[in-house]
């Protein structure tokens, strides 16, 4: 529970610092404010300027997570919440946010890819999860610009993609249509609750209120908090090509390959990602990365090769040690809340991630989830 109860029970505003306005911050600081709390949000470049404008949008919980995992069900839970968090953006964004439940299809290109392909198919029919398996005829039929050397395919028909740069837009400006304040840039260092209040420092600023939200991604071990030990979120670069695709029929849905994944848009561009590089904070994009990526899309669709390369996109993804991420609110200091370390799956996450921590914040309400991703977890390590 929230020192002195629920935040909500006050008779003025909750007012809530969001740390970082990536698409976990953003959702967060529009959650709030839906519920009537005063929102300040603090990032040190602006929105979606980290691993958010590298994000290619995929809702791929059955291939991100292992069965059985905790990071499938909470990805799932998630994947649950979009087709309502989204419906309600839509109403309000005159841009439009690119959205589909197409399905996926994973490719497998020898012997060993069936069988890991059909060994994911048994564990989704066991979980009642709708899927079918296409032999390598049927796939091209299928999926016409997938490679004449597919020996088959598994399509999940559950899963979607979303266009990450207007759908943080439109949280952004619908967070400031409801009072939210965005500054930027600002570079916090660190947070310190002191009795019924949470006090957060800059160089040169200090910004105080009910609690905070810390949503810094990669960043995140940067930040001091006051009695606490740093989170161990580290930096995992991926680059992504964006693509404009010249020759051919485009896929109509993911197509998932050996060593790469293309994601589609009604623009007629490709994304294709992506490499996970332990390179530190280094968000320089190289020609090994670039070159690994292009063999691979064309191995995977052979009309690759006469598509443009628009740009090389770069994100650092947080990432922790056990690969969940840290949601929820520390025991040591229960006004401070992380919404942090989501790796690959910030996007996917975030309508669950918002969720549960505004149920925290305004209703004093511990999730379940919060039993595997506690961010004290490591300090009981």
């Amino acid at each position: 529970m929230v020192v002195g109860g629920s935040l909500a029970a006050r008779l003025r505003p909750v007012r809530v610092i969001v740390i970082g306005a990536g698409i976990i911050g953003a959702t967060v600081a529009d959650a709030l404010t839906r519920r009537g709390a005063d929102v300040a949000v603090l990032d040190m470049r602006g929105p979606a300027r980290g691993a958010s404008q590298a994000s290619a949008g995929m809702l791929t919980p059955y291939i991100e997570a292992d069965s059985g995992a905790p990071l499938l069900g909470l990805c799932t839970r998630s994947l649950g919440l979009f087709d309502a968090f989204l419906s309600r953006l839509l109403d309000a964004s005159p841009g439009g946010i690119e959205y589909a439940r197409s399905g996926t299809i994973e490719v497998a290109l020898d012997d060993d890819g069936v069988a890991r392909l059909l060994g994911n198919k048994v564990a989704l029919d066991t979980a009642g999860v709708e899927s079918e398996w296409l032999d390598g005829n049927a796939v091209r039929v299928f999926e016409p610009s997938i490679t004449p050397a597919a020996h088959g395919g598994l399509l999940t028909l559950d899963h979607g993609l979303v266009g990450v740069e207007s759908l943080v837009s439109a949280l952004v400006q619908q967070s400031k249509l409801a009072g939210a304040t965005f500054e930027f840039p600002i570079d916090a260092l660190s947070i310190e609750q002191l009795g019924d209040t949470v006090e957060v420092q800059s160089a040169d600023r200090t910004w105080r209120g009910d609690a905070v939200v810390i949503a810094t991604g990669a960043w995140s071990r940067r930040m001091k908090i006051a009695g606490v030990p740093a989170l161990p979120v580290r930096p995992v670069r991926g680059q992504l090509l964006h693509l404009q695709w010249c020759e051919g029929d485009l896929p109509s849905r993911i197509c998932w390959g050996p060593h790469c994944y293309t994601v589609p848009w009604a623009d007629g561009t490709l994304l294709v990602g992506a490499t996970v590089e332990e390179v530190g904070f280094d968000e320089g994009t190289t020609v090994a990365g670039v070159s690994a990526l292009t063999s691979a899309v064309i191995e995977l669709l052979p009309h690759a090769s006469g598509a443009r390369i628009e740009s090389v996109r770069v994100g650092l993804r947080p990432a922790l040690p056990d690969d969940l991420p840290a949601i929820g609110p520390f025991v040591g200091a229960p006004r401070i809340v992380a919404a942090t370390g989501h790796y690959r799956n910030g996007v996917l996450l975030a309508p669950l991630t918002a969720e549960i921590v505004v149920s925290y914040l305004l209703d004093g309400r511990h999730d379940p989830a919060f039993a595997v991703t506690t961010p004290d977890r490591f300090a009981q390590a």
